[in-house]
């Protein structure tokens, strides 16, 4: 998998396929497109995908979704890993207690030391990582860990990410020195990109600049897009119905548009499974329908 990953990273862009002029709109994806690039690296694909929640964030559902009930509702900080023959890879990386106090604003949340110190185990045995967007609870575990120096170098981050890191990180804690962040692998692309067998990069800016959603293939053939925070719930993609949370700010024309394509992956491609980060109603039926496990290995 170590030979698939470092051909992924210098394949040549220019092999994808080129698609015809036409006016953009805010922001588009073809499954079956996804699909060919995920195909492009040759290899075993991945017998699993695990998820692990290391805190929570206690907030009404309204803030998740626009228009919702201001009933209670649990935002799970989750981080995910994939499971090959031949080792793992790791999607986002959790944080630390500090920078967890942040998001709770003054509110003390539920934090939970010995997931965190799973999450900190499985980046440290994990072959490469990758994040689905710049904002602390995804990528803190890397960048403040004891173990910075171990684990950059095999965590992928795009340039935008990167430049969003050293120039307007969303904490002071994140931010990236230019010393820190020559550690890292850093990757360009336009659409998508081919990462490892059966894994594929969505660009998918809105949440921040830097997002992307995952898409991966099994070897079973059951298919997943782990879309990161395009929604914070499920009813967002089934409404298609952005945030309304006062302390973010959105690419919103971008945000509607992936809300519109999960929403027809939902629909259309019932061998698509979408996974949100932050879902913890249906973390937990993931994980009953044995559709992700729910301890890292």
């Amino acid at each position: 998998m170590k030979r698939s990953f470092l051909l992924a990273a210098f394949l040549c862009l220019g092999a994808l396929p080129v698609l015809a002029q036409t006016p953009a709109p805010a922001w588009s994806a073809d499954i079956n497109e996804i699909r060919h690039v995920a195909a492009m690296i040759p290899g075993a694909r991945p017998l699993r995908i695990n998820v692990l929640k290391f805190a929570e964030s206690r907030r009404t559902k309204n803030f998740s979704v626009k228009g919702a009930p201001k009933d209670p509702s649990i935002q799970a900080r989750t981080a995910f890993q994939v499971v090959y023959r031949d080792g793992t890879m790791m999607v986002d990386s959790g944080m630390d207690l500090q920078v967890h106090k942040f998001f709770g604003r003054g509110v003390e949340e539920p934090y939970f030391p010995d997931q965190a110190r799973e999450v900190e185990r499985a980046l440290r045995s994990a072959k490469a990582i990758v994040m689905t967007h710049e904002h602390g609870d995804h990528v803190g575990g890397v960048i403040r860990s004891p173990f910075f120096a171990e684990l950059a170098p095999k965590t992928v981050l795009t340039r935008t990410q990167m430049q969003t890191l050293m120039t307007e990180p969303q904490m002071p804690e994140i931010k990236l020195t230019p010393d820190m962040a020559k550690r890292f692998i850093v990757i360009d692309y336009d659409k998508y990109y081919p990462f490892a067998p059966g894994m594929a990069l969505i660009k998918a800016p809105g949440h921040t600049p830097g997002s992307q959603m995952i898409y991966l293939v099994l070897d079973s053939g059951k298919e997943y897009v782990l879309a990161g925070d395009v929604a914070w719930h499920m009813d967002g993609v089934r409404t298609i119905t952005g945030k309304d949370a006062p302390w973010i700010t959105e690419d919103v024309a971008s945000i509607g548009a992936e809300l519109a394509w999960l929403n027809m992956l939902t629909k259309n491609e019932k061998n698509v499974t979408v996974v949100l980060s932050h879902d913890e109603e249906q973390r937990l039926d993931d994980i009953k329908q044995k559709l992700l496990g729910d301890r890292l290995e």
